[in-house]
This record gives C-alpha cells, sequence and structure tokens, in this order.
C-alpha cells in the first residue's frame, strides 16, 4: 500500500477552508443587506413577482421568514460541505504525520 501523501491533504485542507471562509462572507453581506437594506430588498422582490402595494404587508412577513430561512439553509449546507470536511482533514493530518 503507498504511503498518502500529506501535502496534498494540506491543499486540500486550504481549499476546503477557503471555500469555507468565503460561504460565510457571503452570509455575512447577505444578513447585512436583509439588515440595513430590509425594506428596499422586500419592495424589488414584490415588484419582481408583481405584488401591488395594499398587499405588500401580507408580502413582508413571508419574504422576511423565506429569506431567513435561505440563510440557514445555506449556513447548514457551508457547514456540512465545508466545515465538516475541513475539520476531518485538520484532525486527520496529525495522524498522517
Amino acid at each position: 500500500m503507498q504511503p498518502i501523501d500529506s501535502e496534498l491533504f494540506r491543499k486540500l485542507e486550504r481549499i476546503v477552508f477557503r471555500c469555507l471562509i468565503v460561504s460565510f462572507a457571503i452570509l455575512m453581506v447577505w444578513s447585512t443587506g436583509l439588515f440595513l437594506f430590509e425594506q428596499l430588498v422586500i419592495t424589488v422582490h414584490a415588484k419582481f413577482i408583481g405584488i401591488g402595494s395594499p398587499d405588500l404587508d401580507k408580502f413582508e412577513y413571508d419574504a422576511k421568514l423565506i429569506n431567513y430561512q435561505l440563510m440557514g439553509f445555506f449556513k447548514l449546507s457551508a457547514t456540512i460541505l465545508f466545515f465538516i470536511p475541513w475539520l476531518v482533514l485538520r484532525l486527520s493530518r496529525k495522524s498522517l504525520v
């Protein structure tokens, strides 16, 4: 059996960590934009869908709820796809050396 190349695992670990950082940066920009420009975001989305101003109050709650659910899904996905593999690569590096 061939020995495992630890340099390859270190490079892979760095790539996965960078992907984790980028995904959480996207999440931070998204949540900051929603926090600071909440009404603008809701109005723009309402215009895309074609919701008039009489129904905007009903749509506002749904839009916030959908955005927060999508942020939670994005964070869960980033954790599963990037954090857990990074953690496994990081912890297994000690046993490879």
